[in-house]
């Protein structure tokens, strides 16, 4: 019988896909809203899926999707995020996860996207991968490709600063010193060619 863990700081969230999900009989299902035991429970449960979201509280998703594919590279995982496809989807493919899927379609394709990673396949949203030098068309297109040359840490760090956290914040969230996330933030000055945080947070206020 497949088992499947679930791993979401929201537990509405956590109910809703668990109930959603054990419509199927034949699936097992345990939830988590507390990211930092996710390792302990992979060792006791050996799930062969996991459903992860990005924005944990005090911890990055994709940061625990590396750990979790390192110290078990056959496990199948599914990124399960608010955040834009455009943006995380690449970044999700490249830590290793195997499928992503929008908290939009949460309970209309959830079961079919379950189904497909269990089989083996990978499932990603059409027309969120944007190449670098491609032509921009909007504003919005234009926000993507940058976001796309950006390091993991820059756009988590950005992330965070959009949702209002202080440098100190950020720090211990990161577990990094406050010096060294005002030089991210100098990165991402110069990468957005914007000359103030609210200006770069103007420019990629959908990033949240």
């Amino acid at each position: 019988m497949p088992s499947i863990l679930i791993v979401d700081d929201h537990p509405a969230i956590c109910f809703a896909l668990k109930a959603s999900l054990e419509v199927e009989e034949d699936l097992t299902v345990t939830t988590t809203t507390d990211g930092g035991k996710v390792m302990f429970l992979i060792r006791e449960l050996k799930p062969d899926l996991i459903i992860l979201d990005i924005s944990l509280l005090k911890l990055d998703g994709l940061d625990l999707l590396a750990r979790i594919k390192h110290y078990r590279p056959t496990i199948r995982v599914l990124i399960l995020t608010g955040l834009p496809a455009e943006v995380y989807a690449p970044r999700s493919l490249k830590a290793g996860a195997d499928g992503f899927l929008s908290k939009q379609h949460l309970l209309t394709a959830i079961s079919a996207v379950v189904r497909l990673l269990l089989d083996g396949y990978s499932c990603f949203p059409s027309g969120s991968f944007i190449a670098e030098n491609a032509p921009c068309a909007s504003a919005e297109a234009e926000s993507s490709r940058l976001l796309a040359r950006m390091s993991d840490r820059e756009l988590t760090v950005l992330r965070y600063l959009a949702e209002g956290k202080s440098n100190k914040e950020i720090g211990e969230l990161l577990q990094l010193s406050n010096k060294t996330i005002s030089t991210y933030k100098a990165r991402l000055l110069e990468k957005s060619g914007t000359e103030s945080l609210a200006e770069l947070l103007q420019q990629f206020k959908n990033i949240k």
